[in-house]
This record gives C-alpha cells, sequence and structure tokens, in this order.
C-alpha cells in the first residue's frame, strides 16, 4: 500500500468511527464502496484449516497447516469494512445495531430465527414432564434456552450464559432493557428434587448481579429445607407442575410469533467451526 492509500484509509477510518462513535482495532480495513447501501447487510466468514479433512477438521497429514482466517464484511452507507475476526465483526455489527443503524440479518441469523421458531412450535405439541426430559437430556443446555424462550414469551428478553459457565444461574432476564432476574434451570426426572444449596448458590450469584428477581425452575420438585430458604430469601420456585400450567397458559395454538431479530453470539459463532479448530481458538481467547 502506497504512503497516499494509507493516507486516506487512515483519514477515512478516522470518520467512520467518529461517526458511528464506534473504535476499531487493527484488525479492521474501511474503503468507500462504489455505491450506498441502506440498510446495511454482511455477511460472516469462518476461519478453516489450509488443508482439511471431509468433516472439515485439521488434516494430519499436511506439513505446515494452519488456520486460515477469511474476510467478513460489512457494507453500511458507502462503506465497506473488511476484518479477518468474525467474533470482532460481529462485536460491530451488534455496537451499530444498539446505536441505532439498521442493518439485515445475515444467512447465520436467519437459520438462528428459524431454529428458534421450530422450537417454538413444538411447544405446542402436548407436553407432559416425560417428554420435556426425553426432548432435552442429551443436551440439558437447550432446555436453559427453551426455559428462556418460555420467558421470551411473557415479553421479557433473555441472555443465556455459556455452558461452561456455572456462576450459579443460567438466565439473566431483562424488562425493556433494565435487568429484571436471574434464573437457574434444572432438568431432573421428578424422582430427584432441587435441594436448597442450589437456591443458595443462586442467591450467591446475586450478591455480584442485584437483579431484583430470582428464580429456580425444575422439571421435578424441591426440598422441604429448599422451598423454606427460597422463601426467606424471596426466591420464586417454579417445579415441573407449574412449567407445565406456564406452557399451557402462554400459548396461543392459534398464533406461532416470529422470533425477530437474534444477534448472534460467541457460541453461535463456535457452531459453524469444525471442533479441533474451535478448541484451538477458546484457548487463544
Amino acid at each position: 500500500m502506497s504512503l497516499l492509500s494509507k493516507f486516506k484509509e487512515k483519514k477515512l477510518r478516522k470518520q467512520f468511527e467518529s461517526h458511528y462513535e464506534v473504535a476499531l482495532s487493527s484488525e479492521f480495513k474501511i474503503e468507500n464502496s462504489h455505491h450506498a447501501v441502506y440498510p446495511g447487510r454482511f455477511i460472516l466468514r469462518f476461519p478453516q484449516w489450509k488443508y482439511a479433512k471431509a468433516d472439515g477438521t485439521k488434516d494430519h497429514r499436511k506439513k505446515e497447516n494452519q488456520i486460515v482466517r477469511q474476510a467478513s464484511v460489512l457494507w453500511i452507507d458507502s462503506i465497506r469494512v473488511i476484518c479477518l475476526d468474525v467474533f470482532q465483526m460481529n462485536d460491530l455489527v451488534n455496537h451499530l445495531r444498539a446505536k441505532g443503524w439498521a442493518i439485515t440479518s445475515c444467512k447465520e441469523e436467519i437459520e438462528k430465527s428459524k431454529k428458534r421458531k421450530e422450537e417454538w412450535e413444538c411447544s405446542f405439541e402436548d407436553i407432559t414432564i416425560k417428554k420435556l426430559l426425553s426432548r432435552f437430556e442429551k443436551n440439558p443446555t437447550r432446555f436453559e434456552v427453551y426455559c428462556g424462550m418460555l420467558f421470551e414469551k411473557l415479553g421479557y428478553e433473555i441472555k443465556v450464559t455459556p455452558p461452561v459457565n456455572d456462576g450459579g444461574y443460567d438466565l439473566y432476564v431483562f424488562k425493556g432493557g433494565t435487568p429484571f432476574g436471574l434464573a437457574e434451570c434444572k432438568l431432573y426426572a421428578p424422582s430427584t428434587k432441587v435441594s436448597r444449596p442450589v437456591i443458595q448458590k443462586l442467591v450467591g450469584a446475586n450478591e455480584i448481579e442485584k437483579a431484583p428477581h430470582l428464580f429456580v425452575i425444575t422439571t421435578s420438585s424441591f426440598t422441604k429445607e429448599a422451598v423454606e430458604y427460597a422463601a426467606y430469601t424471596n426466591v420464586e420456585l417454579i417445579d415441573g407442575k407449574k412449567i407445565l400450567e406456564m406452557i399451557v397458559k402462554i400459548f396461543d395454538r392459534s398464533e406461532i410469533p416470529e422470533p425477530g431479530l437474534l444477534p448472534l453470539e460467541t457460541e453461535d459463532l463456535f457452531r459453524y467451526m469444525p471442533e479441533d479448530l474451535r478448541n484451538e481458538l477458546k484457548k487463544a481467547k
């Protein structure tokens, strides 16, 4: 790149950062687009191995096999933004949307919304605790997402904590963008009751988060000690019977809502990478 080109790119970068109120890392490259784009749009491209097997994992037969990062691109107004880090590009898009800039859903966000709607459609089936256990027993973290979806149907916004996080709660509940509560979800068979330590851990986590409401949700029930401690600490308990009542109450079989825009989170991005590459990048983060 010539000195003149570097000067122009630096000037354009400063203009972009000032106009959109964002600070860009050195991973980003800013260019003038040949035409204005509104609303903005973007594509995500994911890292891959230089030499990969059919399933996308690393081909160890090849020497000097390394991760190849591909450029994700955002078009907004008359600017084209290029970044080799898919995580930073996704963060930039979410930041711009939060500032009020219109950016259409990318392919992966559309897929996420479609999957969420399918989950909602499944919830219109006759549900029993046995069916809930059967549906989620192989992947209990999906039960957390399901519980979050119930809160969403009640008008709340939800942030699901990463599966590796065991901070005492699984869901962060918001109402109108304001923190509303924390929820811990337990997929238990009816024979296994939720005990007091689960409630204590949630209450302990809230010493930091300071959420006004606390919930523990389970497909089972609660021990006597757990019920007493929850009453003392103002934790709302939702057992299997109440879950079924919630499902019957909040789902109108005549209407399956559109999930709307579902921004991608870090774990969503990792799902588009082969397992070994995903693990490699997680170590580096």
